[in-house]
């Protein structure tokens, strides 16, 4: 239940912060520029891509991973706790950009979902290997106690 709950706070946290005037990219680009005078108005918007883009990457990434570790423990989900933490994130990314596109100071795009899809791919093949290499172990382990004996 735990699991869950964190899960549900984040996604929140996501939608919460999005309609925040500080989530916008002319915040960030204000931001960036008082910090890192030196740097020109196109490096600073490069940063601002860059910094957004990148966010993008790790937040739906980690909302994958939290939701796959929330499924494994749910004995109902256990099995397909892959598919379902995939689908989960890939429709939390849709709305939350359908949402964005609803606000004043941000714009909804299927571009950003698509580099939300890049994080949730990047936990995906993280969570494969990790599977396939405990797989892997497990059969040695195994190999290897049945040539004890």
């Amino acid at each position: 239940m735990i699991p869950w709950l964190i899960v549900l706070v984040y996604v929140g946290t996501l939608f919460v912060y999005a309609g925040h005037e500080a989530s916008s990219a002319g915040f960030t680009s204000r931001l960036l520029a008082k910090w890192l005078p030196q740097l020109t108005s196109t490096q600073v918007k490069s940063c601002v891509v860059l910094l957004r883009k990148t966010g993008h990457v790790v937040a739906y990434g980690l909302l994958t991973l939290m939701v796959y570790y929330a499924a494994l423990k749910t004995s109902k989900s256990r099995k397909s706790s892959l598919p379902f933490a995939i689908g989960f994130a890939f429709l939390v990314a849709c709305l939350d950009e359908r949402y964005q596109s609803r606000l004043p100071h941000r714009t909804g795009s299927r571009y950003d979902v698509a580099i939300d899809g890049i994080g949730i791919a990047l936990v995906t093949i993280g969570i494969l290997i990790g599977i396939r290499k405990k797989n892997k172990q497990s059969v040695e382990v195994t190999e290897d106690v049945e040539n004890e004996c």
